[in-house]
């Protein structure tokens, strides 16, 4: 599927990638390195992100590690700088960070919902507020924000959830809206049930043999960047 990819996306991109040394991350990370692209893996965690490179072989040539806690305003700021000091733009920023919470909306306290909202929904307000002069002046660029099918339904155990969820859809379509004149598109994907290994670990007593796999997420942010997608803006692929 990734080389299939390949022959479509002609022109390399320099991508942003949060929450990129494990998961959901690491495999968007890695199917963008695969097709060419050279991107900028963030996460909190540096020992995380070098264990996540060796995993990449010939391909980690491309990648440049930023550990960065996207839930903080100045490290992103820091990230974006990074960035273009070493590449002179940015192309396209995959938003990925994310945690859920399965808990009724009576029994979830401030503190989770606090963290909730901070890592879902203000970590890509903060990236997106730093790139868009970027793409603005480039005239171009791609967002993609990895929602959550929680965020294109209601789930009662999830409703913390799903609110920050539908907020980061909305901002998604927001953002569509206010950059298309700038030739920036965004768009989001939302899918259900992810067999990463935390989320495995976590729910050991759930049948995940239909989750959606890791490599099935990154499938869909690789169609975003291909020419058969330059039209779509605002759009949520649902993988659920």
């Amino acid at each position: 599927m990734i080389h299939k990819m390949a022959e479509e996306n002609l022109n390399f991109r320099v991508c942003v990638v949060t929450g990129a040394s494990e998961g959901i991350g690491k495999a968007i990370s890695y199917s963008l390195l695969v097709i060419g692209n050279s991107v900028v893996m963030a996460s909190r965690s540096a020992d995380k992100l070098q264990r996540a490179l060796g995993e990449f072989g010939q391909y980690g040539q491309r990648a440049c590690l930023v550990p960065a806690d996207v839930t903080n305003n100045h490290q992103v700021k820091e990230l974006v700088h990074v960035t273009v000091e070493k590449f002179g733009r940015i192309d396209v920023l995959v938003n990925n960070v994310g945690g859920g919470l399965r808990r009724e909306l009576i029994d979830t306290d401030d503190v989770e919902w606090q963290r909730l909202v901070t890592l879902n929904l203000t970590s890509a307000f903060y990236t997106c507020r730093a790139v868009l002069p970027i793409m603005r002046r480039q005239r171009s660029g791609l967002i993609v924000n990895i929602a959550s099918r929680a965020g294109r339904i209601g789930e009662g155990m999830f409703a913390a959830y799903c609110a920050v969820k539908h907020g980061l859809v909305g901002l998604t379509k927001a953002l569509a809206d206010s950059e298309n004149k700038f030739g920036i598109r965004v768009n989001a994907v939302c899918p259900g049930p992810v067999a990463t290994q935390r989320m495995i670990a976590q729910n050991p007593k759930f049948d995940h043999s239909n989750w959606i796999t890791p490599q099935e997420v990154a499938n869909a942010v690789l169609f975003l960047l291909t020419p058969s997608a330059r039209t779509m803006q605002g759009q949520c692929l649902d993988l659920f």
